[in-house]
């Protein structure tokens, strides 16, 4: 017989005793499924137009997505799923001529050559220099099937008034009580993305976070506009595009280690695995 869980109720307790007996447990430091996952999880901008995502799939994507945290447990978020190819174009279009802007004029290509630099094969490397450049990297998010576009666009919208949350905190000017308040609803968008993300990929789907046609005001708006987004109480901040992958996933570039990344106690002091 199921267990009822009275509302408010915490089994950490009880949940810690059933699942290790030490934190540095040997099965807790190998790669379970859930790390596994989150290393394994790449950005696909080539999908298989063949293969629809039922709204099954998509629904326990958002699902997952619902169980980031958030301040005051306010989930200030909204996902409009979009199938429309014409809205999905819209949106598409705003990235591609974002990115020309961006990259093909006010970015130097010694300078892009230098943020790729890990890229090891100076043929795939031009090659991404180019399509960037050419705005060819986003054309992903229209949908279209000639172009191996993704069948389904997810656009996150976070709350702007959510924990003292104002439009001149989000534009970083502003704060609660003249501080420099976090942007809370800004940050839990963004778990609650990385949530969706990894769900999609341990469904089998393949998926990309993006944010170029969302950056600017006047983007915002239009898309706002286009979707009967409520602004400005409500802002749309990313985009996830969901399908299965048209080729297999290959391994991404290489991660900084901890020891690159991390300080103890103290900026500067190298944190590392001792025990």
């Amino acid at each position: 017989m199921a267990r009822i869980i009275p509302e408010g109720t915490y089994l950490r307790k009880e949940f810690a005793r059933q699942t290790c007996t030490s934190p540095w447990s040997k099965t807790f430091l190998e790669d379970n499924e859930t790390i596994t996952i989150i290393k394994s999880r790449r950005a696909i901008r080539d999908y298989d137009t063949s293969k629809d995502v039922s709204d099954e799939l998509i629904y326990r994507v958002i699902e997952a997505g619902g169980y980031a945290p958030s301040a005051e447990n306010q989930q200030p978020w909204r996902v409009i799923v979009v199938r429309d190819k014409k809205i999905q174009e819209f949106i598409g279009q705003i990235a591609v001529d974002r990115t020309v802007q961006l990259f093909g004029r006010a970015t130097p290509r010694q300078e892009l050559e230098r943020r790729l630099s890990y890229i090891e094969s100076k043929v795939s490397l031009e090659r991404t220099i180019d399509i960037l450049v050419t705005g060819q990297r986003f054309e992903y998010i229209k949908g279209r099937p000639e172009t191996n576009g993704a069948p389904v666009l997810l656009v996150l919208a976070v709350d702007q008034t959510h924990v003292g949350n104002s439009q001149a905190t989000l534009r970083g000017t502003g704060g609660v009580f003249g501080w420099s308040s976090p942007r809370h609803a800004v940050v839990a968008g963004g778990m609650m993305m990385q949530n969706m993300a990894l769900a999609a990929t341990s469904l089998g789907l393949g998926s990309c976070v993006s944010s170029v046609q969302l950056d600017h005001f006047d983007d915002v708006r239009a898309v706002c506009e286009k979707l009967g987004i409520p602004d400005p109480h409500w802002v749309p901040i990313l985009c996830l595009t969901l399908g299965y992958p048209k080729f297999e996933r290959t391994q991404g570039p290489p991660r900084q280690t901890p020891e690159e990344i991390a300080f103890l106690n103290r900026w500067g002091q190298p944190f590392s695995k001792k025990r």
